[in-house]
């Protein structure tokens, strides 16, 4: 079945809800439209860094160690909750602002886990305010993460827990669409002019690239589509009128064009 008559309430994690969403939110209706729905940015899972390592240019890092101990600061809504994070060598504080106690029951001291966050710099010193934790066992092989992608979304899709993650997640489950051969779109000549990617691997390394070679690669494929599909209307337009517009046949010149 075309992947433009698969209706995207029918992939796990979706349903009639937050089907509903996506087409009024972002004109998603078919598992075609999501696969088209491509992410802005993507940030590097493959390796892990060491607290010593942290910048203030890092948009996001990934640290793999231990939590010592918990720490709830301040009373009522200015409370928050402090936690210090280890590599084996140095440190860093996870900070909360919301979801202490659902915090506190769900990770615990001297369990080994992957941090994930954006580092912030105050009052001298780097944190990560509210980071994604995971245990090892939950995540893919380090040399799978690749890089992980992020997806626009709205104010009203994440009220309806439809944010990034949650895209990833449901492109993850339209992978099996993907992997099953995509009609080509381009001849192979062209391909091969041009050593342009098929679109099955451009559309499934788009939305999860290993390596930033792969990525490149896709996103020229998928930008030389949309460009060659263009000059092809272009030509195609001038080439009707040509056919069928004859114009105004001038059989007398004035003297002001000689």
């Amino acid at each position: 079945m075309p992947l433009a008559d698969i209706d995207i309430k029918f992939i796990p994690g979706v349903g009639p809800k937050k089907a509903d969403l996506l087409a009024k939110e972002l004109n998603i209706r078919t598992v075609e439209d999501m696969i088209r729905h491509y992410p802005y940015r993507y940030v590097d899972r493959s390796r892990f860094y060491y607290v010593h390592e942290i910048s203030e240019n890092m948009p996001f890092i990934q640290l793999k160690g231990q939590i010592l101990q918990f720490n709830k600061i301040g009373e009522g809504r200015s409370q928050r909750l402090s936690a210090i994070f280890t590599d084996g060598k140095d440190t860093i504080e996870l900070v909360w602002f919301q979801g202490i106690r659902f915090i506190l029951n769900k990770y615990k001291t001297g369990v080994t886990y992957v941090v994930f966050g954006k580092p912030s710099f105050f009052n001298g010193k780097y944190n990560i305010p509210h980071p994604e934790i995971d245990l090892p066992s939950q995540l893919p092989p380090l040399e799978k993460m690749g890089f992980q992608p992020f997806y626009n979304t709205t104010e009203k899709m994440k009220s309806g827990f439809l944010n990034s993650k949650a895209i990833q997640k449901i492109m993850q489950g339209i992978l099996p669409f993907l992997q099953e051969k995509i009609p080509e779109t381009l001849p192979d000549y062209v391909l091969k002019k041009f050593a342009l990617m098929n679109l099955t691997d451009a559309l499934i390394n788009i939305h999860f690239p290993k390596n930033n070679y792969a990525l490149n690669k896709a996103r020229q494929r998928l930008k030389f589509e949309e460009l060659f599909y263009i000059q092809l209307s272009i030509l195609q337009q001038t080439k009707w009128r040509e056919q069928n517009l004859k114009g105004f046949v001038m059989n007398k010149v004035g003297h002001y064009f000689r």
